[in-house]
């Protein structure tokens, strides 16, 4: 069954915007057909469409069930910022093992600067259609390296997967147990020495991911598989 993100309108949910163009003009739904809302809680809504209007559609809820989809932890992604093409598969790939927050900082070797918010916003909810989330992933702002560490300090554990690390193993017990888990990611250049040495000194747990070095797209999919396996995500 087909997935939309909109939003409630007293006991009917409306489906408005680049979803309601999906809906009518790709895929031509007609009112009576059956779909799936998610409206960013915790819930799938069973609904059926029941009036199709110019600029939006109105669903009537069926039935009403907890998504499962949703992760089990709160896992956020501090991400160095990498070039676009690296952008473009982090953001996707990672709402898909289950990060609920991400954040992307400049540092030493950023080349990057920005990223279009339009086009993200569109790629967290399309990434959690794809994998039947409920609730839409948040994409923060930009940050500094400074500012990063600094909120480093809300989570249980920091994990930081570092290419320079002489350490080969993933402790299990580093995630075990865990609710509130972070992961810093280096961008396509990585970190200079002392930006590594500030994050392992701001609690960050560094080890390594093997002995060939890893695009940073490839890091974090290894990261988080990782992290989902052991901490039950």
């Amino acid at each position: 069954m087909r997935r939309f993100f909109g939003r409630m309108l007293k006991n009917n949910i409306i489906i408005e915007g680049n979803e309601f163009f999906h809906i009518s003009k790709v895929l031509r739904m007609k009112e009576g057909e059956e779909v799936i809302a998610s409206i960013n809680d915790e819930n799938d809504y069973y609904c059926k469409i029941t009036k199709m209007n110019k600029d939006n559609c109105i669903l009537s809820i069926e039935k009403i069930e907890k998504c499962l989809a949703n992760p089990n932890n709160n896992i956020v992604l501090f991400q160095m910022m990498p070039k676009k093409e690296y952008l473009d598969s982090i953001i996707p790939k990672s709402i898909e093992l289950g990060v609920n927050e991400i954040y992307f900082f400049k540092s030493k070797y950023t080349i990057l600067k920005d990223f279009k918010r339009e086009r993200v916003n569109q790629q967290v909810i399309s990434a959690c259609k794809q994998c039947e989330r409920s609730k839409l992933v948040k994409v923060n702002d930009i940050i500094t390296f400074e500012k990063m560490l600094e909120q480093l300090q809300n989570y249980d554990v920091v994990l930081f997967p570092y290419e320079n690390e002489t350490n080969f193993t993933f402790d299990t017990n580093y995630v075990q147990g865990k609710k509130n888990i972070a992961i810093v990611v280096g961008n396509e250049a990585g970190f200079c020495e002392e930006e590594a040495n500030a994050i392992i000194k701001h609690g960050g747990k560094s080890f390594s991911l093997g002995k060939r070095i890893l695009r940073c797209d490839t890091a974090v999919l290894a990261t988080l598989t990782l992290v989902g396996i052991f901490s039950n995500n």
